[in-house]
């Protein structure tokens, strides 16, 4: 049962043998017992420790090392204690993220053996407040199932008590918080519960994949969520939105360093970036670079030089020729990293960054990068990651001095990215997201406890919900 409550797969565990034997009568059938519960053991610790599957398996762009538990010194370590607690409480993901997911997954489960939550339809009209409709009922029956809506009728109109419990459930999957049943919502309360169940046990895995010790105090991006959070203790100190990878150039999940920033940051502009980008915008606008004061280096090397841009024929370097140049922007407000970018090395050269594009972070979805992570609030964050002496206007005083500067962190701090599309968030709410990068689509397929049919598409209406009928183990 503590398996099964983990979302971890349970059929190879001889669970039926192990409780036909459990009173063994004979010597073999003590050894059978013995064989039995020391298979299971050391299959289902793996699972736990490490997860089910290889997570490279499912995400090509996973490049975090899995955890390597010691499971015959665990084992020892529980017959020494005769408490097999001490091997659970080791091999358990120690977050409370992942306590809080595993109570939910339980909740889920017994909510999905009750028969689940109504569904509504994926198609119809927008319900909006004031409205009158035959939905309208099992909407309100829907929400109050999530704790969305409170105890009240089921009337068939749309009132400002239903228009805030739709808000609700719009900020827990995601979606605009307009209070209006559109086309985007109605897809999401057309999912049943076991698709959510599913949901919950692919990111239980994923948990799974990750260090037992993320450290005192670290930085957490989630991809799926479109956020940081920087914690310490556990606890959130600092959050805020980011915006990530384009789904054709996502964003890989990595854990690195962070060890220094610079303020008022030069930006070298990749040279795939500026095959795809900036020659082509040059071509359609010839003074694309002097107005977004970008300057041309003879090359890579720190003794390159300058050249002018009028001296050289870019049309021989569209359609992504190889570029022998180094396109650079100057530091200033319409950077494209902002005034601040935070480093973290790695080999994928993804960094986070401030943006002058600021309009961007009050879009639902924020998938607008080319890999690297844009940040909401750069000041706070820079104030917090530097420490003691960095307060907001201390920082702010780096940016306004206009120059190129290099800071360093007294103590580096490590940084998770990660791909989260069901997680608790502090007040303890779920909060589910859409597959924007299709992992947990590919990962559906592979993991044991997986539901047979695979997470819808976002946005993809044209697909009916999977069968109410489908449990998390199967039918």
């Amino acid at each position: 049962r503590a398996a099964a409550d983990e979302a971890i797969d349970t059929s190879d565990l001889h669970l039926h043998e192990i409780e036909r034997l459990q009173w063994p009568s004979t010597p073999a059938a003590q050894a059978r017992l013995d064989l039995h519960l020391s298979d299971a053991f050391f299959a289902w610790a793996l699972k736990l420790g490490r997860g089910q599957i290889d997570p490279r398996s499912a995400d090509v762009k996973w490049f975090i090392e899995l955890p390597s538990p010691d499971v015959v010194g665990l084992l020892e370590q529980a017959i020494a204690a005769g408490d097999l607690g001490v091997a659970v409480e080791a091999l358990t993901p120690h977050s409370a993220a992942y306590r809080a997911l595993r109570r939910q997954f339980v909740r889920y489960r017994e909510l999905a053996a009750r028969g689940g939550w109504p569904l509504i339809p994926a198609r119809g009209p927008k319900l909006v407040p004031g409205a009158v409709h035959a939905d309208i009922p099992v909407l309100k029956r829907r929400l109050r199932l999530t704790g969305d809506l409170g105890p009240g009728d089921d009337e068939a109109w749309f009132d400002e008590t239903l228009a805030e419990a739709v808000r609700r459930f719009q900020r827990r999957h995601g979606l605009q918080d307009d209070g209006v049943v559109g086309r985007r919502t109605r897809l999401a309360l057309s999912r049943p519960v076991e698709q959510r169940l599913q949901q919950i046990a692919l990111n239980l895995e994923r948990w799974r994949w990750l260090p037992r010790d993320l450290g005192q105090r670290y930085i957490l991006v989630n991809m799926a969520g479109f956020e940081l959070q920087v914690r310490e203790d556990d606890e959130v100190r600092l959050s805020m939105r980011v915006i990530v990878g384009k789904p054709f150039r996502a964003t890989p999940t990595f854990r690195e360093n962070m060890t220094y920033l610079v303020f008022n940051p030069y930006w070298n502009v990749p040279g795939k970036l500026a095959r795809r980008d900036l020659v082509p915008a040059l071509l359609r606008d010839p003074a694309y670079f002097e107005r977004k004061r970008i300057r041309v280096l003879s090359g890579w090397d720190a003794d390159a030089v300058e050249l002018d841009a009028d001296d050289i024929d870019w049309a021989q370097y569209s359609g992504g020729r190889y570029l022998p140049y180094r396109l650079r922007q100057d530091p200033g407000p319409d950077n494209s990293l902002g005034r601040i970018k935070f480093m973290l090395p790695n080999p994928f050269s993804v960094y986070l960054h401030d943006t002058p594009s600021r309009h961007l972070f009050q879009r639902p979805v924020r998938t607008f990068s080319s890999g690297c992570i844009r940040v909401e609030k750069p000041v706070a964050l820079a104030s917090y990651v530097l420490g003691e002496g960095w307060d907001g206007r201390t920082v702010l005083e780096a940016i306004d001095a206009g120059r190129n500067r290099v800071q360093r962190l007294k103590t580096p701090i490590p940084v998770y990215v990660l791909y989260q599309t069901a997680w608790v968030d502090e007040a303890g709410r779920m909060q589910f997201r859409d597959d924007v990068y299709r992992r947990d689509r590919r990962l559906a397929g592979l993991l044991p406890t997986a539901l047979v049919r695979p997470p819808l598409s976002p946005g993809d209406d044209s697909l009916t919900p999977a069968d109410p009928s489908i449990s998390l183990l199967g039918r």
